[in-house]
């Protein structure tokens, strides 16, 4: 790296305000904010009879793929995202929705891929 490429990496280094770098502006502050954050909702995939959880993981591992299960931020609804081959779909159900039903709709649309 020239000279000239150390002054802009400073100059653009002074841009940052009170000398801080990326990456270390108040982080515990962030966490501490993100820890407050925790829904009241009434998600929870432990609802849902485990298996179609696992048939949707069956399924998914059969096509060489990933699944993930989670909630919103706020527990009103469940999250389902599948992963494949550089595709990524993220499926959203209400917090009261027929989880054994919508599971078997995935099952279904799986098995077709397979």
């Amino acid at each position: 790296m020239g000279q000239t490429d150390d002054a802009q990496l400073q100059a653009k280094g002074n841009g940052r305000g009170k000398g801080r770098s990326r990456g270390t502006t108040d982080n515990a502050g962030r966490l501490a904010a993100f820890r407050g954050k925790g829904g009241s909702g009434s998600a929870d995939w432990g609802n849902c009879d485990p298996r179609w959880i696992a048939e949707v993981v069956k399924y998914m591992q059969a096509l060489g793929g990933a699944v993930t299960f989670g909630l919103s931020r706020d527990r009103g609804a469940h999250m389902l995202t599948l992963l494949l081959d550089g595709q990524r779909e993220t499926l959203w159900f209400n917090g009261d929705a027929d989880l054994e039903a919508e599971l078997e709709q995935v099952c279904a649309t799986l098995e077709t891929m397979l």
